[in-house]
């Protein structure tokens, strides 16, 4: 499994890439909200891969560090 770092880094880069993906569907679908959804849901896992995957001792820390 992936430490802390890795997760971290690879959950940002999936987060980045799914808002960019659900920004690029939502201003080319014409009536197609399912894709939207599930980038939404994506958009939402990734968030929440990123932002839980902190340490204990980094918890004190803000969350852009």
């Amino acid at each position: 499994m992936l430490d802390g770092k890795k997760l971290r880094f690879a959950s940002g880069v999936g987060l980045i890439l799914a808002v960019a993906c659900v920004m690029v569907e939502s201003t080319l679908s014409h009536g197609e909200s399912n894709r939207l959804y599930f980038g939404a849901a994506l958009v939402a896992v990734f968030a929440y891969l990123f932002l839980s995957s902190r340490s204990e001792e980094e918890s004190d820390l803000p969350w852009w560090w």
